[in-house]
């Protein structure tokens, strides 16, 4: 599952609680932790599915289900069961037993009903009602910047409850307030410090009551433990094979091996009777500790769920795998394999390379001047204001030697685009082999009418943006410089609309990968794609590597979750294409950016806002007047930070046109800077 999780639609304090006390209003009788009716927040369609929960399908006693990609109804028995409810809208009950729910994606309804239950509800909002029991409720980072992705605890009993953190939360990383979200209550949020987004509402019970009930995950609970006991398996010459067992007394084991050339690594962990999670670690600072800048990747699937880690074109070295308990007893079966990969990026320079910032601020002057094999531009007045984006890479430079973008194409890859905004009517891309409404695949490329883009959301010609994100996204790359509004990087340069993100934000890879293909098919000169998952998919890196093979270049966010690595396809730039982090107006990394990471990869810094309070810090570009009733508006994301990153290869790329992909890349990379770059 895509989604624009790098979108900048981060909810201010206020709009975050004006919400959560709707939905709290809607849901919940005044002090009672059940549901009771709806507001039009999410329709009456919760109310319905509370009453009916559970009556849909069973589960054998003792037994691990997992629902369908649609929407499910899940009921465990009177022994301990595992529910997990993966995409959809589902809801699940654990009945009698000690039970564990996870909700996956969507808007889930869990409850543990009677036992000591264990509740996550994962991406998303959810509603968590433990029932009678010690019950854990799992609160977690907000994925990719969902707009509203808080979880609701319904029924929290101090006495009794947890509330675990995981993925990297600490007590120290919260800050929990009474706020009263209902007359005659009090009502605990709890935010993330670090980027001030709300992870959790505890209903009718105060701040006071849940400060003690924190605990944390098993891997954070663990933290910094030394690497000098791993077990040393050695060089990586051929499939490991290692067995063991992780328990309380033993809550992980650590393992190191070494690759003595760039290779294509597959890891692992099966077996499992409990939770157990992975993470591939490389110790960057030769400290000897485990730190969240040194994980590489990890694996965190629910219950005993086999995990698995692929990395494509790992550079040779030392790397350290770190099996760790969840929850509960396990034994367990890791396996490691590496295939030497001579494709590897060899123009990869690792001692500029930093595990934070990557390569650095991207500078515009700097690249075309590189590009066409000039000094450094001269400088130029700022055109300041809500343009501050284009002025910290150095656009204005490039426009005054000429070089605005005319004659390149690139594809927006996202949620539409608004065609008819008038910053960018002129500056959409039109398909002069389609004639207009005749219903006949005029040019024979196996989409009808498609004058200007294609949408695989809905399968038609229509690629109008439902949702604001692609709009805002192509105004940053080529909104017209009319003195109106604001400017793109590349000003005459044309835009592609294609449509794989719903009005929600999300969508398939599949349909991603089409729109790949689709664009280069049809004469993109540079797609950018502001969205991603965490999964690695071998059909959407094989995409990418034909793109850059035909002379496009790809540009991928990293992502939005404050990680230690990009989100995929971003994290594919270790071999192919540009990832791209955010850093603030004053060159801070924006809080919320993914880091770079521990494997070497072609990651650069851009302009993407401080999603804080005040819309001044933040990028202001198009939107579809229809939807936000104004033509601008201020965004903050890696999706923010991508299309000026895009917008620098499309300049690039008319001034010296005979560059290959790769080439444009290399030189993006090769021109950012370190210097002035802090921690936001």
């Amino acid at each position: 599952m895509l989604d624009f999780g790098q979108n900048s639609l981060i909810p201010s304090r206020a709009i975050a609680i004006d919400h959560a006390q709707g939905i709290l209003g809607g849901l919940l009788e005044e002090g009672v932790g059940r549901f009771n009716h709806c507001s039009c927040f999410h329709s009456s369609e919760i109310c319905s599915r509370i009453e009916g929960i559970g009556l849909d399908f069973n589960i054998q006693a003792g037994a691990e289900q997992f629902g369908s990609p649609g929407n499910d109804t899940l009921s465990g028995t009177e022994a301990d069961d595992l529910i997990g409810g993966r995409v959809g809208d589902d809801d699940l009950l654990g009945n009698r037993g000690n039970d564990s729910l996870y909700g996956g994606q969507g808007l889930d309804i869990l409850q543990g009903e009677a036992g000591n239950d264990y509740l996550s509800g994962d991406l998303d909002s959810d509603f968590l009602l433990g029932g009678e029991g010690a019950d854990i409720f799992v609160l977690a980072p907000v994925p990719p910047l969902v707009f509203f992705g808080v979880d609701f605890i319904l029924d929290f009993e101090p006495g009794a409850d947890f509330i675990e953190l995981a993925g990297g939360l600490t007590p120290e990383s919260v800050f929990l307030e009474s706020v009263a979200l209902q007359p005659g209550t009090l009502d605990t949020l709890i935010w993330y410090t670090a980027t001030d987004i709300l992870l959790g509402v505890v209903s009718n019970v105060p701040a006071e009551q849940v400060i003690d009930r924190l605990i944390v995950s098993v891997l954070a609970a663990t933290a910094a433990p030394t690497l000098a006991t791993a077990v040393n398996l050695g060089p990586l010459t051929a499939d490991l094979t290692v067995n063991g067992a992780i328990d309380d007394l033993n809550p992980q084991d650590i393992y190191r091996f070494d690759l003595t050339s760039a290779s294509d690594l597959n890891l692992t962990l099966t077996g499992l009777g409990a939770d157990a999670d992975v993470v591939l670690v490389q110790d960057l600072n030769g400290n000897g500790a485990i730190e969240v800048t040194d994980f590489v990747d990890r694996s965190e699937e629910p219950g005993s769920l086999p995990e698995s880690i692929a990395v494509s074109a790992l550079p040779g070295g030392t790397y350290y795998v770190v099996v760790y308990q969840h929850q509960g007893n396990t034994l367990y079966t890791l396996n490691i394999s590496a295939l030497p990969n001579p494709e590897s990026n060899p123009d990869i320079v690792v001692g500029q390379f930093d595990s934070q910032f990557g390569y650095g601020l991207v500078n515009g002057a700097g690249a075309i001047a590189a590009a066409v094999g000039l000094p450094v531009f001269g400088d130029v007045p700022d055109l300041g204001g809500d343009d501050w984006g284009r002025d910290l890479i150095n656009a204005p430079e490039v426009w005054a030697t000429g070089t605005t973008g005319i004659g390149v194409t690139v594809a927006v890859i996202d949620t539409g685009v608004d065609y008819t905004h008038p910053d960018l009517l002129s500056n959409i891309w039109i398909n002069l082999g389609e004639i207009p409404g005749n219903g006949l695949d005029d040019d024979s490329n196996g989409f009808v009418d498609d004058v200007r883009g294609w949408d695989f959301v809905d399968r038609d010609n229509d690629p109008m943006d439902l949702n604001s994100h692609g709009t805002h996204v192509a105004g940053i790359i080529a909104a017209q410089r009319d003195g109106i509004g604001i400017t793109g990087v590349a000003p005459n340069a044309q835009i592609m609309p294609i449509r794989v993100l719903d009005g929600e934000g999300f969508g398939k890879v599949s349909d991603a990968i089409s729109a790949i293909q689709y664009a280069v098919q049809n004469g993109a000169d540079v797609i950018n794609l502001s969205l991603g998952g965490d999964g690695f998919l071998q059909a959407e890196l094989d995409a990418i590597q034909w793109a850059t093979q035909q002379g496009v270049v790809v540009v991928m966010a990293a992502g939005n979750e404050s990680r230690s690595q990009p989100n995929f396809p971003a994290r594919f730039a270790s071999n192919v294409g540009l990832a791209v982090g955010s850093v603030t107006q004053t060159k801070a990394l924006s809080s919320f950016s993914n880091q770079a990471g521990a494997l070497v990869l072609d990651y650069v810094l851009a302009p993407g806002g401080d999603g804080g309070f005040s819309n001044a810090g933040d990028i202001y570009s198009t939107v579809p007047p229809a939807i936000a009733g104004v033509p601008y508006a201020a965004f903050a994301g890696t999706s923010m930070a991508t299309p000026h990153v895009a917008g620098i290869a499309t300049l690039i790329k008319q001034a010296n046109p005979n560059l290959t992909a790769s080439e444009i890349e290399q030189v993006i990379v090769g021109t950012a800077s370190l210097s002035g770059l802090s921690l936001g």
